[in-house]
């Protein structure tokens, strides 16, 4: 199993432990390192047993891949997920046509929204 595998295997593994949080991941080639985002920070710092959760992947990871690093972060960290390459815990929204293309994340939407294509001519 190579790293990012390993990596998003856990994280599955951790959101399915800790619903109540949200992660979003990233890999950065230049530096060889795996930057996991957690939030809301009050969860990470108030919860123990999360904690040693992650403590436990840090080693595990630590052991597996000597040559790469492991970096979780939450939200005011010097380092932020910029790219994500995996999330889990947000709910995405896709636009997409011969236009353009838009995608963004909504927190708590929970209602299918339905798009009609039209052409409308508008007069002046």
């Amino acid at each position: 199993m190579n790293s990012r595998k390993f990596i998003e295997t856990k994280l599955n593994e951790l959101y399915s432990r800790f619903t109540e949080v949200k992660i979003r991941y990233e890999f950065r080639t230049n530096t060889n390192s795996h930057i996991i985002e957690i939030i809301p920070l009050s969860f990470f710092e108030e919860n123990r047993e999360y904690m040693s959760v992650e403590a436990e992947i840090e080693e595990e990871f630590e052991t597996s891949f000597p040559n790469e690093n492991i970096l979780f972060v939450s939200e005011d960290s010097l380092t932020e997920v910029v790219s994500p390459m995996f999330e889990l815990g947000y709910e995405s929204i896709i636009f997409d046509n011969e236009e353009f293309s838009l995608e963004f994340d909504v927190e708590g939407f929970t209602e299918c929204v339905e798009f009609w294509d039209s052409n409308y001519a508008l007069a002046a």
